[in-house]
């Protein structure tokens, strides 16, 4: 169908954080926001959910001189990586002009609503305040986790890699790289979006839903408790 004069195409975002904790000298900071913000990863898809674009930045953090143990080994961001990187604030503004040059109407996609609270706090704690444009993106992201698991019918949250498991793909690239994740989660949301991919995925798990008794849900089957769940 061909889109009449002035009708704007839809785009899609689907961003993912990584984040380092604050040196334990920040004790009131903590009360706040527990951790900065070290990487920032987005993809662009077009109006099928194919990735049209990315963004991708590291960021310095300001309440830490260094990157945690922790967080290096789970991430793979050194302390040297970081160093010339932007600040929270010029990465945000970096991340927001971004969204803004994409002409089309957007939708921001984050898997659980962890990002959108990290961001909120961080904002709170370095006292930035946004512009309205700004601040209407941050108000719109949509917690695809929950789609996920609505559309799967699961009782409990799951990580990301065991969602990707689960519709049947291989997990691309390194979890916990900000980028890789949201290509990730992309690749997910195209799945869960185009009927006929969602019925190829998931049909073996919907069907062994099917033929459980009545009262049964997939917490059953796959036994959720033993999963790893996202903070």
């Amino acid at each position: 169908m061909n889109k009449s004069r002035g009708e704007m195409a839809m785009k899609h975002i689907v961003i993912d954080l990584e984040m380092n904790a604050l040196d334990k000298k920040y004790k009131d900071e903590k009360i706040i926001c527990g951790r900065e913000i070290i990487q920032i990863g987005a993809v662009l898809l077009d109006e099928q959910y194919q990735e049209i674009g990315y963004f991708n930045t590291l960021v310095k953090p300001q309440y830490n001189e260094r990157i945690e143990r922790k967080f290096e080994k789970l991430t793979g961001i050194t302390t040297e990586m970081v160093q010339n990187a932007p600040v929270f604030a010029e990465a945000m503004e970096q991340f927001f002009s971004w969204c803004h040059s994409i002409k089309d109407e957007i939708h921001i996609y984050q898997w659980s609503e962890s990002d959108y609270e990290q961001i909120a706090k961080e904002l709170e704690l370095k006292r930035i305040c946004l512009n309205a444009e700004d601040a209407k993106l941050l108000q719109d992201f949509q917690d695809f986790q929950k789609e996920y698991g609505e559309t799967l019918g699961l009782s409990k949250a799951v990580s990301l890699k065991d969602a990707v498991m689960y519709a049947g793909v291989d997990f691309s690239g390194k979890e916990h790289d900000a980028l890789d994740d949201a290509k990730n989660t992309a690749a997910l949301l195209r799945i869960v979006r185009i009927p006929e991919l969602c019925k190829m995925a998931l049909e073996n798990v919907i069907d062994a839903f099917n033929t459980k008794p009545i009262g049964t849900s997939l917490g059953d089957l796959f036994h959720f408790d033993e999963l790893s769940i996202p903070a």
